[in-house]
């Protein structure tokens, strides 16, 4: 039960953004995926995962663009670079961000 209050709570919060992006009429130019969720491993070894989801694409471009920034900032940061604590992932990003020559203000 501590697993599903978990997730209704996230949820609740998964609402609140989607409200927020009305609230700035920000639907036309807001994109989003958002995956919470378990992954727990059942009797016969299969991973499975509980889990919330929600999106906010419109098109396969902007869905291949946030994978991609997904995917690069992954192995920038996990695999290359190990991080001890996320005290410098902002700047991190914002870094990342600017050489694929995205404005970050």
């Amino acid at each position: 039960m501590k697993d599903i209050a978990f997730l209704l709570e996230i949820q609740k919060l998964a609402l609140e953004m989607d409200d927020l992006v009305d609230k700035y009429d920000m639907r036309d130019r807001f994109v989003s995926i958002l995956v919470s969720g378990f992954l727990q491993e059942d009797d016969y070894g299969e991973m499975n995962m509980n889990a919330i989801y929600s999106y906010h694409l419109s098109t396969i471009f902007e869905l291949t663009e946030i994978l991609d920034f997904i995917n690069n900032t992954f192995e920038h940061e996990f695999e290359y670079e190990t991080p001890e604590t996320f005290e410098n992932f902002d700047a991190d990003v914002d870094d990342f961000l600017e050489s694929l020559g995205i404005d970050t203000e």
